[in-house]
Parts: structure tokens; sequence; C-alpha cells
């Protein structure tokens, strides 16, 4: 077994015996495992995964209120020589829940695709819309799109997301509109050397949903790359710090790319 199989193999054992919780308090998105794989996008990872490979993420959060989660989000992008089959990522994201200590699948399954229609030398823009599965609790399915644009100019990259998903089923924890806007910042510390792999980030958003009021969340953190298929990820997650009751919730991320898939 090769040592990119050996991190892969644990990590799905860790996903599937740790305890999870609930990631985020309940009817705010902001804190979902696809949301934090979307706020790196504009200042860490690439807009989509290099065609022909996958990146695997795993992440654990602690929230100050004692709860515990282990998300978990699949990132494929086919090679190819069009926009929808070779610029376009398919990607799958999943929580695990706990009631009473006990582990149990998330509530919720999350399909999505990240169309890169402007690849330029500094700026990309892309598109990228998302399916979400309620599996219990509230039923039906969310939907909606983002819209992303980056620019990278030397050690800086920045970018800017704007959200909105609306609900087949709405109800009092499943609204039936949500909005939000988002801005973020990464500076690559050095270009060679031990400070190259670190990455501090920093993350503001905006959510607003029908029937509740708007919430203001910040996010900052440190991305350490381990080797070129490895990431490691450290963040605080200020949710709803201004609107909502507010929360704190402490998170390491693991992100592993498999490098080229071989095809028989």
């Amino acid at each position: 077994m090769t040592k990119l199989s050996r991190l892969v193999t644990a990590g799905l054992l860790l996903v599937s015996v740790a305890p999870g919780a609930i990631f985020h308090r309940k009817g705010s998105s902001a804190g979902r495992s696809q949301s934090i794989s979307l706020r790196k996008r504009v200042h860490v990872n690439t807009l989509i995964t290099e065609p022909g490979t996958m990146d695997i993420e795993w992440g654990t959060a602690y929230s100050e209120d004692g709860t515990l989660t282990f998300p978990t989000a699949l990132h494929y992008t086919p090679e190819g020589p069009h926009v929808w089959w070779g610029r376009t990522e398919f990607n799958v994201s999943f929580d695990s829940l706990s009631y009473n200590q006990v582990n149990h699948f998330g509530d919720r399954i999350t399909a999505g695709a990240v169309a890169v229609l402007h690849d330029g030398d500094r700026l990309d823009i892309a598109v990228a819309p998302s399916f979400t599965y309620l599996l219990r609790g509230d039923e039906g399915v969310r939907a909606g799109a983002t819209a992303i644009a980056r620019y990278d100019v030397g050690k800086s990259s920045m970018g800017v997301t704007a959200t909105w998903t609306g609900a087949t089923s709405p109800s009092a924890t499943n609204p039936a509109g949500t909005f939000d806007l988002g801005a973020g910042y990464g500076y690559h510390l050095k270009s060679a050397g031990a400070l190259s792999h670190f990455t501090p980030h920093l993350n503001w958003l905006y959510e607003k949903s029908t029937g509740n009021t708007r919430q203001i969340s910040l996010f900052e953190g440190m991305e350490y790359q381990v080797s070129d298929p490895v990431g490691l990820d450290f963040a605080v997650q200020h949710i709803s710090l201004w609107g909502n009751q507010p929360d704190t919730q402490y998170v390491v991320g693991l992100t592993v790319n498999t490098g080229h898939l071989k095809h028989h």
C-alpha cells in the first residue's frame, strides 16, 4: 500500500468511527462542510481540482457549546476539452451527526459542480450550481447556485462569492430562500523555504434567510501545505458574530489529492 493510499484509508476510518455532532446551529447554513470548501476556493485551493484528479477533504470542528462533527467532501474534475467536461468539477459533501453519543449519518447530502467560465492569468470566474437533499427532520431539496470571482497577484489571493438557495418544502428550520455574500483574502508567506508552506487567510460572510434576521460571520485560519498532495488547515469560525445567537468553532481540515487517476 502506498503512502497516499494509507492516508486515504486512515481518513475514511476516521470519518466512520469518530463521534460526530451538528456542525452549526439549527437553521444556519454558515458552518456546513460545503461552505468551508467554498471559502477556501477564493484564497487557498484552486477554483477546481486539477483535471484527472480527485481531492478528498476531511474535517473536524469543535464548538464552544460542546458539539463536534466530522464533515467530508469529495471533488473530481474529469479531463476533457470542454467547459462542461474538463473545466467543471463535480463534488459531493456530507456531515456526521450524533444523538446521545451515538454516531449517525448527517441530515443532508449536497451534490454540485463548479464550472470555470473564465480562466485568466490573474482573474478567474466560475459558477457552481448545487442541490442539497434533506434526509431527516426537514424534507425536500434545497437548490441554488454560487457565483465565484478570484483574483491572484503576487503572493496574494482574494475573491468574492454570491450564493442563493431555495427550498422545495420550506419550514421554520428550512427557509424558503437564503442569500449570502462572502469575501476572502489569503497571503502565501514565501515562495521558497520553510514559510512557503504557510498561507494565512481571512473570510467574511453575510447571510440573510426568509423570515430570519441577517447574520455576519468571520473566519480566520492558516493553511499548511505538508506536501504537494497533502494540506492541513486550522481555522476559527465566529458564526453569527452579528445577528443571531453567536457561536465559535475550532476547525481542523485535511485535504488529500489523489494525483492523476489511471483509466483502464
